[in-house]
């Protein structure tokens, strides 16, 4: 066997252990009965270990050295050697004996953190957090660096990003959202949020989340839709890629939305050739540019009103209550704009404001320019600073989020880049096709997921996400274009002038 043909299949037998750790990861959270968790963790513990043991292998190893060297390769098995190769160096930087202490400090450290959350009370979960941000310090070391020690952790979730790069793009993006949203709330005119009020039973909620799915082409011959507790999509394979979802009786753009938003991350993968998958790229170019392709579905699609004067026949279908309400008075019900305390029900102009926050924060605590104690006060004073409100106890401030607790330390960036990213593609997509407006409430979003399939899914993590901005729109990440957005979009709606 060649040395490609090795490489080939020591990627199969990669992808074998990610697809059992995806589908009982899925049915962990969907269909598990509680007491199955005792020996399902020890096969989650198992496979992991296993699929650790390939990821590092001395083979592996020698098959990158090799294949490193070899310019026959294609672009896209370039790309996975790249990938796969700077994987197998960052884990096998880490000592096994690290990782199996930091494994059972972040167990811990979630069980207090849910304790902590549940009693609003910091001082539960201050002393496993301090463990956990030294492990950052810890991995960023053996990861390495040039300037700063939360680089070597955003390069795990979104490649070539560094402090110094976030710094330029959270900035400027501050110095406008902040006083926009200020102007917003202060001489805006709210929209009439009612027609999405009421009580909406769950089961019909699910029929409505399917008819929005199948809107949007995902392709449940390729996938399922399932009840979780906190929605997630996810990739069991190649042609198996499942979104999940929760339904608020008394919210239903929550189940709506939280469908679309899922469902973009789906169609991603689904729009991804089999070849990506088997070579370790179906994974997309970072987690901000898969977050990017939610955040277009739901937002730059779902938000609009293109898309309610197509949707709002089947939305009256589905709930015969809103057949008497047009599709320009659902669009400004589901643009309210409210400073709130918890992420992840912020809308387009606060979300952000969110994000850098908690990017700021983790710097400074991974940098040790921040200390743990200091955390939560640190916290409202930026909340108060961004978003002009202070969380009233530490539940609904610094311990909302669980990313801490399970050692997701530079993760946050990428849902911020998520939304820049969707901006910038979508103002490309729209003089690629200048008629997409007229397409998409007629009900042809086919066009729309063709380009998105043909510009960013087809070549999935192939090129690293400033090369495939500046290939598909010519230039890289600019804020630019999601400040224009939210301002022409939320000035109209709130009636400034």
């Amino acid at each position: 066997m060649n040395t490609l043909a090795a490489y080939t299949q020591h990627l199969h037998e990669m992808n074998i252990l990610s697809s059992a750790l995806s589908l009982i990861g899925w049915d962990q959270e969907t269909h598990m009965p509680p007491r199955g968790i005792g020996f399902r963790s020890q096969v989650m513990g198992r496979l992991t270990k296993n699929l650790f043991e390939l990821t590092v292998s001395p083979e592996l190893g020698t098959l990158l050295e090799q294949l490193e060297a070899d310019d026959s390769l294609s672009l896209e098995q370039k790309a996975s050697v790249r990938d796969i190769g700077k994987q197998y160096r960052r884990r096998k930087a880490i000592p096994p004996a690290l990782i199996e202490e930091q494994a059972e400090t972040q167990s811990q450290a979630q069980a207090a953190w849910a304790e902590a959350r549940k009693k609003s009370d910091f001082s539960i979960f201050e002393p496993l957090l301090v463990q956990m941000v030294d492990y950052a310090r810890t991995f960023a070391d053996y990861f390495g660096y040039e300037d700063h020690p939360y680089d070597g952790l955003l390069e795990e979730y979104e490649p070539g990003m560094t402090v110094t790069k976030l710094q330029g793009i959270i900035g400027p993006l501050r110095e406008q959202l902040v006083p926009f949203l200020k102007q917003l709330m202060e001489e805006g005119t709210a929209p009439d949020t009612s027609p999405i009020c009421g009580h909406f039973d769950v089961p019909t909620q699910r029929i409505l989340a399917r008819r929005a799915l199948e809107t949007v082409l995902y392709d449940f011959d390729a996938g399922a839709l399932d009840d979780v507790a906190h929605p997630f999509s996810t990739a069991i394979a190649f042609d198996d890629v499942r979104v999940t979802n929760r339904y608020l009786e008394d919210h239903i753009t929550s189940g709506l939305f939280g469908a679309l938003h899922e469902g973009g991350h789906a169609l991603y993968g689904q729009g991804m050739p089999e070849e990506l998958y088997q070579l370790r790229l179906s994974g997309g170019a970072s987690n901000g540019m898969h977050e990017s392709q939610s955040r277009t579905i739901e937002n730059q699609l779902g938000r609009s009103l293109p898309f309610w004067k197509h949707f709002q026949p089947i939305l009256a279908e589905v709930f015969p209550q809103f057949r008497d309400v047009s599709p320009e008075a659902l669009y400004a019900a589901v643009n309210e704009v409210t400073p709130s305390f918890i992420r992840v029900e912020a809308d387009e102009v606060t979300y952000n404001l969110h994000i850098m926050l908690r990017a700021e924060l983790e710097a400074e605590l991974v940098a040790g320019e921040l200390q743990v104690k200091d955390l939560p006060g640190r916290w409202n004073q930026a909340m108060e600073e961004y978003l002009g409100i202070t969380p009233p106890n530490d539940a609904l401030g610094v311990l909302q989020d669980v990313h801490w607790s399970v050692g997701y330390y530079g993760y946050f960036p990428s849902y911020m880049l998520g939304n820049l990213y969707a901006s910038q593609l979508a103002v490309q997509t729209w003089v690629d096709i200048p008629d997409l407006d007229e397409q998409i409430a007629s009900g042809n979003i086919k066009a729309l997921i063709d380009w998105l399939i043909e510009n960013v899914h087809r070549v999935g993590g192939v090129y690293q996400p400033d090369e495939l901005m500046r290939r598909v729109t010519g230039e890289p990440l600019d804020s630019s274009h999601f400040v224009r957005y939210v301002k022409t979009k939320y000035s109209e709606i709130y009636g400034l002038s």
